[in-house]
């Protein structure tokens, strides 16, 4: 069995090599348009419509 310390050795190694693929980093998200904002406010609009949010607040 491998011991704790070469597996972290081994993933820190490898994390700081950029041997994984990461999310939500700089320059890898969507590219912020007109576009992309008016899909990101449109998308909200309809959540606040929904009457979601407010069930769930009212649920508390």
């Amino acid at each position: 069995m491998t011991e704790a310390k070469v597996v972290m050795d081994r993933f820190m190694e490898r994390l700081g090599n950029n041997g994984f693929e990461k999310e939500n980093q700089p320059n890898n998200g969507p590219e912020i348009s007109l576009d992309f904002i008016d899909a990101q406010l449109q998308s909200y609009s309809k959540l606040l419509k929904s009457g979601i949010v407010e069930a769930a607040l009212l649920s508390e």
